[in-house]
């Protein structure tokens, strides 16, 4: 369900390129900053906030007080931030060898998880791997540290601090996996994006427009169109709000920092101009949510405001399709 937004933007995107035509230089930088400016140190910041999320869960495995369980929900809302601003660029090795569900499926699989976490089997690393990824990477995570009313420290149950020392451990390895996936010669960034910068302008087009549509229809339509608060991803953290802001931030990325912006405002301007300015109204919308929207669904100025975003996102996903098909 995650990515199907985001699929169907690649497959429409990519036949429009098909046709397309501009200056193989200029591309060439676009994809170029695409691997260099964008996708390698945002990874390399991912995997860094891993490292910190899973050394604060050991720091709480080994000595379980409020003040390392406290810390390690600081580490996981930073982390989580790493993450969301990614998601633009949430193709080859994050769909292809599974680093994407393995890191972020959801929404999580709650029965599947209390009923392992509260068997009286003891939980280990390789109960974590029999798991659906559903009930692992940082919806996991985040539903045992701030779900299943653990509150304090002496709520965690033997179970719990063996999952997070088992899914901490496992989250760094896939960032860290992904990270590497991208690097090198030999890395995708390379021997893919590098190599063939007019599929490299297809999918950062496809990106930006499958984030801003799933943002839209998925992270805010699923919850505000049914009044279901189980729709909303970081749900149990209230972190909702933030995830949004966040991803947004990532298809601003993508779209500058690729050099994507200054290709396409050479082939046209106007809707250049246009795209740019649906990102930073929708940023500008997307920071005035609170954070946590569980208990906002039927608040009218909150209603209000994800109106209006839904509204600028999905103008956003349409001028971007329109614009691939212009260049």
């Amino acid at each position: 369900m995650k990515r199907s937004l985001g699929i169907w933007g690649a497959i429409a995107i990519s036949a429009s390129l098909i046709t397309g035509c501009g200056d193989n230089t200029d591309q060439s930088d676009v994809s170029s900053a695409m691997v260099d400016s964008v996708v390698l140190p945002s990874y390399s910041r991912l995997s860094n906030a891993s490292q910190d999320l899973n050394q604060a869960l050991q720091n709480l495995v080994n000595n379980p007080t409020q003040s390392t369980f406290d810390k390690a929900k600081i580490s996981w809302r930073s982390a989580r931030k790493t993450w969301e601003v990614t998601e633009t660029w949430a193709y080859g090795p994050a769909e292809t060898l599974d680093f994407d569900p393995n890191l972020d499926d959801w929404p999580v699989s709650t029965n599947e998880l209390a009923a392992t976490l509260d068997s009286k089997s003891t939980f280990t690393a390789k109960t974590l791997q029999n798991l659906d990824t559903t009930s692992r990477g940082f919806h996991g995570i985040e539903y045992v540290l701030f779900g299943r009313n653990n509150n304090l420290v002496e709520d965690l149950s033997s179970n719990e601090l063996a999952y997070l020392k088992s899914a901490g451990e496992d989250l760094e390895n896939n960032a860290d996996g992904l990270l590497e996936a991208w690097s090198g010669s030999e890395g995708f960034g390379s021997t893919v994006v590098k190599a063939d910068p007019r599929s490299a302008i297809a999918d950062i087009l496809a990106g930006m427009e499958g984030c801003l549509a799933e943002v839209a229809d998925g992270k805010l339509g699923g919850a505000f169109d049914t009044n279901d608060s189980g729709e909303l991803e970081s749900t149990f953290s209230g972190n909702t709000g933030t995830d949004i802001v966040f991803n947004i931030k990532g298809v601003k990325t993508a779209w500058e920092k690729s050099k994507l912006k200054e290709y396409a405002s050479s082939k046209n301007n106007e809707l250049s101009s246009t795209l740019s300015n649906q990102i930073d109204e929708s940023l500008k919308l997307a920071n005035k949510l609170p954070a946590a929207l569980n208990d906002q669904l039927t608040n009218e100025s909150t209603k209000e405001t994800v109106d209006k975003l839904r509204t600028v996102l999905t103008s956003a996903a349409e001028t971007a399709v329109s614009l691939a098909s212009e260049l």
